[in-house]
């Protein structure tokens, strides 16, 4: 199995041509270009930052966990990793990580998982799934590109 690789960036924050801070349990969308870079920092320490990729000329393919772990040889997402699409299409590669160990099998959390994992009366506990059908809604209402439940995948990158 490829070791994992801890690699700080050499890109400077203050260089970024676009900036957000996500608060948890809120939803972004944002479409990167190719030759861009998306940097994604855990400001507070000890959070899962549960992100969803898409070909953006075509939702259908999208982030592939089986075919991702299957072209790297590895469940684990590091430094070098290229995330795999649907389609077999490299949708982007990591270039630097100080993590090292990203999980992408267990997917984002559900209420219904969240009560299994927690208790019933958990049902109300904020889950993930929710926070991305919030943000593809808003983003096909922002865009008028269609983008809702059907769309999300049954897992995505967890960091």
């Amino acid at each position: 199995m490829p070791e994992t690789v801890i690699q700080a960036s050499p890109r400077l924050p203050e260089d970024a041509i676009f900036s957000a801070v996500v608060e948890a349990g809120d939803s972004f969308v944002h479409e990167i270009h190719q030759g861009q870079f998306v940097r994604i920092v855990d400001l507070e320490g000890n959070q899962a930052v549960d992100t969803l990729f898409y070909n953006a000329h075509d939702y259908a393919d999208r982030y592939s966990a089986q075919d991702t772990i299957r072209e790297q040889r590895n469940i684990y997402l590091t430094t070098g990793t290229k995330l795999m699409s649907t389609e077999r299409n490299a949708l982007l590669t990591i270039v630097a990580d100080t993590c090292g160990r990203h999980d992408t099998l267990g997917g984002a959390c559900a209420t219904e998982s969240n009560m299994v994992r927690y208790a019933i009366e958990k049902r109300f506990m904020h889950a993930c799934r929710q926070s991305f059908l919030k943000g593809a809604l808003a983003w096909s209402a922002e865009t008028g590109r269609e983008l809702g439940k059907r769309d999300l995948t049954p897992t995505s990158t967890s960091s």
